[in-house]
């Protein structure tokens, strides 16, 4: 019968137990770095002193506070103009942590985070975007990168959080989580695009309501503003009208460039395919695109050149597409024609 291993030889293959009583069990969703908090609240008696002695702004403080007493249920501290003091409640609850940072402060750990895997980067987006604008230029980080690997996960579920399953995230939702770094990368404008093909043979629609007269493909999927064509034309289509719907951006691109109908869409569509034309009809939206990562992670080489790397993929110079104010994609022929290889005079590839 194998004998079990003590814990000095678990500490030694790098796993520590921490041996908690099941008394000393922390409430169902307490995080650890919320409670870090509540335990510098109580010894410094402030927002301010808390956040600078853990090195983040006092919103980030009052927020990780919030969610602790949403988690437990219980009102903590007290607040007042001259700072902070425990509730009642909050003496066991504290107890019980103190002795957690206890065993945590025991461990050998490095001082370095880690990232989701210790040899490779990991970044999250979208489907589309993932598969038009970043893998084409991921070479260019995995050089910046070398030897470590450059893993692309692309998503179909915008709205699913996966903040552990990669290092850093770019897509359509601002992080509200305070321990994680989010910044505004881009801004995406959204026009009605056919191909040439399509409008040779149908037409373009000359008011919002000639919609209903096209075949209109929209993409419907977790996190995308689905069912568009409603704002579009009004309810009450239903009967006549019907869509083709697919949860896939880049089946509907494929649709559109193969001539199959009408779809709202990007405008860096310009930079991908010249063949795509923007309707002239009064549709222009625009959604702010943001990347976010672990604030613990900032100083980490790879997070680094990763993000130069993204901002460099998305920086408006040259790009106009991707510019906080919509520009035409009229006026976007030179750029369009440089990021598709175009000599525009002769138009040869």
């Amino acid at each position: 019968m194998p004998v079990p291993a003590t814990d000095t030889e678990i500490a030694e293959q790098g796993v520590q137990p921490l041996n908690t009583p099941r008394s000393e069990v922390l409430p169902d969703g307490a995080r650890w770095d919320d409670l870090r908090v509540a335990l510098v609240l109580d010894e410094v008696g402030s927002f301010r002193r808390a956040a600078e002695r853990i090195g983040v702004t006092i919103n980030t403080v009052r927020a990780r506070l919030d969610r602790l007493e949403g988690a437990v249920g219980l009102r903590l501290f007290r607040r007042s103009p001259k700072g902070v003091t425990t509730t009642a409640a909050c003496a066991e609850l504290l107890a019980k942590a103190r002795r957690l940072r206890d065993g945590l402060e025991s461990l050998d750990v490095s001082q370095s985070p880690p990232l989701v895997a210790a040899d490779e980067i990991r970044i999250g987006t979208s489907e589309a975007l993932g598969v038009l604008w970043l893998m084409p230029a991921l070479g260019r980080l995995q050089a910046r990168l070398q030897p470590r690997a450059v893993h692309l996960q692309c998503s179909y579920d915008l709205q699913r959080d996966r903040s552990f399953e990669v290092d850093i995230e770019v897509g359509f939702r601002r992080s509200d989580n305070p321990e994680r770094i989010c910044a505004r990368l881009a801004t995406m404008h959204f026009m009605l695009f056919s191909s040439r093909d399509y409008l040779a043979r149908n037409g373009a629609p000359a008011t919002l309501a000639d919609l209903t007269r096209h075949r209109f493909i929209e993409q419907v999927a977790p996190g995308v503003n689905s069912y568009i064509i409603d704002f579009l034309v009004g309810t009450g289509h239903e009967a006549s009208f019907k869509p083709i719907r697919t949860n896939s951006g880049m089946a509907l691109l494929s649709a559109i460039e193969r001539g199959e109908g009408i779809a709202l869409m990007p405008t860096y569509v310009v930079a991908l395919n010249e063949n795509l034309v923007p309707l002239a009809l009064p549709v222009q939206l625009r959604f702010d695109l943001f990347l976010s990562y672990a604030a613990e992670l900032r100083n980490a080489p790879p997070i680094v050149e990763t993000v130069r790397w993204l901002r460099d993929l998305f920086r408006p110079a040259g790009q106009p597409w991707f510019a906080e104010h919509f520009v035409h994609p009229e006026a976007m022929a030179d750029a369009a024609g440089h990021a598709l290889g175009l000599d525009l005079d002769s138009g040869i590839r």
